[in-house]
């Protein structure tokens, strides 16, 4: 039943099985998410994502990724970026985290006449950034 209701679940996203050899558990890696920012030259941005887990108390807690069985595969990257603060909350039953870019280049300042800034500046060198993850959720079933 709780596979049945794992795999219900999974229809909507991405998984995979792969088969232990008999008397041994099987382990399902389930997507639960997929998370993505971006930013123009000489900014940077940090967004706070939260994703529920699915069945969380069947995670397989020995997986060791960002948390006991969670994993992160990156998807795209693109100059300073990262993934930090991964945490669970609401009992294990949800993970909080952030995505962090910053692109490239320095703002250079107008020049100033009398004073005052003629003219807006502009980004000497300017990249954008982003980042993708995918996230997954590994779960131990009976054989």
């Amino acid at each position: 039943m709780r596979l049945a209701s794992l795999l219900a679940c999974s229809t909507i996203i991405a998984c995979s099985f792969v088969q232990a050899s008999s008397g041994e558990e099987e382990v399902t890696r389930v997507k639960i998410a997929s998370n993505y920012i971006s930013t123009n030259g000489c900014h940077d941005d940090t967004q706070t994502f939260t994703t529920g887990i699915p069945d969380a108390e069947h995670l397989d807690r020995s997986y060791r990724g960002v948390l006991g069985g969670i994993e992160v595969v990156e998807t795209v990257g693109l100059n300073t970026r990262a993934y930090r603060n991964f945490v669970f909350i609401n009992n294990g039953t949800a993970i909080t985290y952030q995505l962090y870019v910053k692109g490239k280049g320095y703002w250079v300042n107008p020049p100033k006449l009398f004073g005052h800034s003629i003219g807006g500046g502009y980004c000497y060198g300017a990249g954008g950034a982003s980042k993708g993850i995918d996230i997954y959720a590994h779960y131990k079933t009976a054989p």
